[in-house]
């Protein structure tokens, strides 16, 4: 059963099928049969529909497939499984991006209704192609647990297993009754918990590789993840791209999870539209075309759109002076509303300006990103840097470090958002609550000790 919906494997013409028999009153979208039978790039199985006098039947081809549920039996790299995570994501949030799809419509609720092609190194999902979302299959939640459950892992980081194995457990702590389906994750936040584990294993095979390496062959510092089990590189089908010297593009700007956007044009455009270069989509307090970054003259610039909250500078408080049209210096933290970001200008850590109007370089007054605070992961010794307050990210998820300035003094505090176990000095942080830090403090998150450290 997936969902109300009995499935079974059937064999016809040297072909195989997983069938999937739907009530007689049940709308097939026959537009959506048709965008999804020409999506099979985007790890959609294809579709064939056939409506008898007592049902709607239909038979995704799984020829030369091997049941998810039966692959992952096999002994596979940790590199793998994060790989098949990875080309999940992304249909997920195809899924989620495409007017007219619904998550609901995945067929995901037992892992022998997904398939996995081992030539190709693809993961392929069923989807309902129903006008109305009857069914709801989808519980993306549920549907990585029981991959985590069931899959056999050569662990080679057990750092990065434990946040993605805590990870899992704080969704799963969401699912209520009263809850969304998904326990509210979106496939944002699962991109950037991917991004986070994936990057901290690229980082340590570079460290291997750089110290094995021969003097006479540098090592490159781009970091560039990419879904390594995909055999569809030449279609430009990453999985993800993160902290990428972007040594041709202007400059960058990187969020509170450290992922870098490259600014490889002006005016650069910031807003909750998806057509804008940086679409924020799921934040109601940013306005449609909320902020651009321009260039003139030699100088970067940020300027509000009209937003309704407004757009700040290097410090956010809601009552403050918002930007109309600033200057902008390598190392000035923008807040589209409360949302951070760090500029950077390319090339250096000094904020030097491509070119000025005449073609010359130009070198405006050094100011480099300036870190306030930082936490020491006492498992993997990895530092955490803190360059704005409020201060979120994914590796401390559910857990908000706030700043509260009182004249000459000032306070820390870390608020409990979400997180099912936490505390401060051995005295516990329930949800919902806060509590102050002080350098030098320690928090345990999900049995992992943080200690956190405010710079001079």
């Amino acid at each position: 059963m997936a969902g109300g919906i009995r499935t079974k494997l059937l064999y016809q013409d040297c072909d195989s099928f997983m069938q999937a028999g739907l009530k007689k009153r049940d709308r097939i979208n026959e537009e959506q049969l048709k965008f999804i039978n020409s999506s099979k790039d985007k790890g959609f199985l294809p579709i064939r529909w056939e409506k008898t006098s007592a049902r709607n039947v239909l038979r995704y081809n799984v020829s030369n497939m091997t049941a998810l549920s039966e692959y992952v039996k096999q002994n596979m790299s940790q590199d793998k499984y994060f790989g098949i995570i990875c080309q999940f994501q992304r249909i997920y949030e195809f899924c989620s991006k495409t007017e007219g799809l619904s998550v609901d419509n995945l067929i995901l609720s037992d892992l022998k209704n997904l398939y996995f092609d081992v030539d190709k190194q693809k993961l392929y999902v069923a989807y309902l192609p129903l006008n109305e979302h009857l069914y709801k299959c989808s519980n993306v939640v549920k549907f990585l647990s029981k991959l985590h459950k069931s899959a056999r892992v050569s662990v080679t980081n057990g750092v990065v297993m434990q946040k993605y194995r805590f990870f899992l457990e704080d969704s799963m702590s969401k699912q209520t009754s009263k809850s969304p389906r998904n326990g509210g994750l979106s496939y944002d936040q699962l991109y950037s918990l991917l991004h986070d584990v994936l990057l901290l294993t690229v980082e340590e095979e570079q460290k291997s590789i750089v110290t094995q390496a021969p003097k006479e062959e540098p090592v490159s510092t781009d970091t560039v993840i990419v879904d390594r089990n995909s055999a569809d590189d030449e279609e430009g089908d990453h999985t993800v791209l993160v902290n990428r010297k972007n040594e041709e593009c202007l400059a960058f700007l990187k969020d509170e999870n450290n992922r870098e956007y490259p600014i490889e044009h002006v005016p650069f455009t910031i807003g909750r539209r998806q057509e804008n270069d940086l679409p924020l989509t799921d934040k109601g307090t940013v306005s449609k075309l909320h902020a651009a970054i321009t260039f003139e003259d030699g100088k970067w610039y940020i300027e509000d759109k009209g937003s309704a909250n407004g757009t700040f500078l290097n410090n956010f408080v809601e009552n403050s002076e918002r930007v109309t049209k600033d200057e902008l210096a390598s190392g000035d933290v923008i807040y589209i509303y409360d949302v951070p970001f760090v500029f950077t200008v390319s090339g250096s850590d000094s904020a030097t300006v491509p070119v000025n109007s005449d073609g010359s370089k130009k070198e405006p007054a050094n100011k480099k990103v300036k870190r306030i605070a930082y936490f020491i992961n006492s498992s993997s010794k990895e530092k955490i840097p803190v360059f704005v307050y409020p201060f979120t990210c994914a590796e401390l998820s559910g857990v908000i470090i706030d700043r509260e300035n009182n004249g000459s003094r000032h306070s820390i505090s870390v608020e409990n958002i979400a997180c099912n176990s936490l505390s401060v000095e051995d005295e516990a942080v329930p949800a919902g609550s806060r509590t102050s830090l002080f350098s030098g403090c320690k928090i345990l998150y999900h049995g992992i000790t943080y200690t956190f450290y405010e710079e001079n």
